[in-house]
């Protein structure tokens, strides 16, 4: 059993898989049962924003069972004026939209060698959505953080005892004051225009642009403000960077850059003649400056052309014309480089829990002679 696969009997709930998996264009890939997760179908690769029904969907424990109407946030901790909060009670507050590229830490984990850690994410565990709220800043504004406050803590409704582990625990994460802060930090209640559905979080979820999927708690019951670093178990245990050859643990933040090749597909049989390469290119840290494409190893990078407008936190299409002259197996590569000048290595470093593997694409064709 992968490590992070969880069973809680008390929070389990009855799944209509059928419903949950069979869309209009494909399904969603299993990747584990219980808990639930699953990577988006490949043909959601070529929607701008990801239909609902074809997100990606990660979980840590069963999903709980929270009625819209009952549901309250409650807001504690260090601030001047705690509050327990309503769904109207957040709709009141100015709406806020967000399009946003989300990347689970562990995608692309079958990727690292040895494999890692965790469960078997192959590259679909990414997404993008509009998501509707309210900043978070205008409901802490309205609580008024003491000046002594160095996170917000954020526990969801979630919980369960991790694998290896003997104590219940909730999920819970927290966020740096000056990241909480952000305008673009929100308060969830509707995904793609439409209310936010249980499976990805609802009634209300965190939404952390530019990070990766972990910090956005779902099914959100409590913000804390603590005076001190919180050292939960998906702080300090999970979610940080392990190598062999180093003592210190580094956290998982920020979305590294990374660019995904979405057509043509592993296996697909093309003809000579010119081919359009498309793909996707996102990046937590800066805007995408630049993508390139080589063709079987010892080619030359040429440069992509990028497609559309940069939207702050979604990411960016792209394509390359590739006039395919030799029959044969050819191998595409695409990397990705930020306007600070970070690009995708190679090889990725392979880290204990197999996170943020980022490593250069490779896709396998075939091409005929007609």
């Amino acid at each position: 059993m992968p490590e992070s696969q969880y069973h809680d009997e008390q929070h389990a709930i009855a799944v209509d898989e059928d419903a949950l998996l069979t869309t209009p264009t494909g399904e969603l890939v299993i990747v584990t049962a219980q808990p639930f997760n699953a990577e988006m179908p490949p043909e959601a690769w070529q929607a701008a924003v990801t239909p609902t029904e074809q997100f990606y969907v990660r979980n840590h424990f069963a999903v709980p069972e929270l009625d819209p109407a009952t549901w309250r946030l409650h807001i504690g901790g260090a601030v001047q004026h705690s509050q327990d909060l309503h769904l109207a009670d957040l709709r009141a507050f100015p709406s806020r939209t967000v399009t946003t590229t989300m990347v689970c830490a562990g995608n692309n984990r079958l990727g690292f060698a040895p494999l890692a850690a965790g469960e078997p994410w192959g590259a679909g565990a990414v997404s993008t959505a509009a998501w509707q709220g309210v900043a978070l800043r205008d409901v802490l504004s309205r609580a008024q953080l003491r000046h002594s406050t160095v996170e917000l803590l954020f526990t969801g409704a979630d919980q369960g005892v991790p694998q290896g582990e003997h104590e219940t625990v909730a999920y819970a994460r927290s966020l740096p004051v000056k990241k909480a802060l952000d305008p673009d930090t929100l308060l969830a209640y509707a995904m793609n225009d439409a209310p936010l559905p249980p499976m990805h979080g609802g009634p209300v979820r965190l939404i952390v642009p530019d990070w990766y999927g972990m910090a956005s708690v779902k099914w959100l019951a409590h913000v804390t403000a603590i005076e001190q670093p919180f050292d939960g178990y998906f702080q300090h245990q999970r979610y940080v960077i392990e190598r062999p050859d180093q003592t210190a643990k580094l956290p998982v933040q920020t979305m590294r850059v990374e660019t995904y090749i979405t057509s043509p597909q592993g296996g697909d049989t093309l003809m000579i003649g010119k081919h359009s390469v498309r793909g996707v290119a996102w990046s937590g840290e800066e805007p995408i400056a630049q993508v390139e494409v080589r063709l079987d190893y010892d080619g030359e990078w040429q440069r992509a052309r990028l497609v559309g407008d940069a939207q702050p936190h979604a990411w960016r299409a792209w394509e390359w014309i590739w006039q395919a002259s030799e029959a044969g197996r050819h191998v595409l590569q695409a990397r990705a480089t930020d306007s600070q000048g970070h690009t995708q290595p190679e090889v990725a470093e392979w880290n204990r829990y197999g996170y943020a593997n980022n490593a250069i694409q490779s896709v396998v064709v075939a091409v005929e002679d007609g």
